[in-house]
């Protein structure tokens, strides 16, 4: 993963993880039979443990947007991982990338889960009646990607995690009932 997520996908040889690895060429190919069958088990992992992870949040939109900013922090202390969301999947946009197909039902999987838990919190009267669920998630799912791009390029110079949390505030003080914030 750290190799991806700092190379990208095109200029990261087999070689170079295995020497990473600390195993030999063979060793590798024992294991995974190409570069994009190994690109796909470490995003296949690492969205698993994303997915392990979103299981212990509760119904709650603030909850979950919690829950968001410390699964970020956890991301931010495992070497690699930003990088990996941020190079691959904007290298997996081009549709004869080896993971296209991987992200883009990981994105609609992630706009429409968070769409269901917008819809059912409004139902149970945490936000306001009315809002377009939808939007919502895609604006999220933009932010997030998008802050990252930025805290990747700017040479990790600002706190992400504050910026992510101000956003995620002031969104949850427009769309709850309460109009209270994170």
């Amino acid at each position: 993963m750290v190799r991806f997520g700092r190379d990208g996908y095109r200029k990261t040889s087999l070689a170079q993880i295995a020497r990473d690895a600390g195993i030999t060429d063979a060793g590798l190919l024992h294991h995974f039979r190409d570069k994009q069958q190994l690109l796909l088990a470490a995003v296949e992992y690492w969205h698993a443990q994303l997915d392990v992870r979103w299981r212990r949040v509760s119904d709650s939109v603030r909850d979950a947007f919690r829950c968001h900013l410390e699964d970020t922090e956890e991301s931010l202390r495992t070497p690699g991982i930003v990088e990996l969301a941020v190079v691959i999947g904007a290298e997996a946009t081009a549709p004869e990338h080896p993971a296209h197909e991987f992200f883009r039902a990981w994105q609609d999987k992630g706009v429409r889960e968070l769409t269901e838990r917008l819809r059912a919190a409004a139902e149970a009267g945490e936000l306001k009646p009315g809002l377009d669920f939808e939007s919502i998630a895609r604006e999220c799912a933009a932010m997030d990607m998008g802050l990252r791009w930025q805290w990747l390029t700017a040479g990790r110079s600002f706190d992400l995690v504050a910026v992510m949390r101000a956003h995620l505030d002031r969104l949850m003080r427009a769309i709850s009932r309460d109009g209270e914030g994170l």
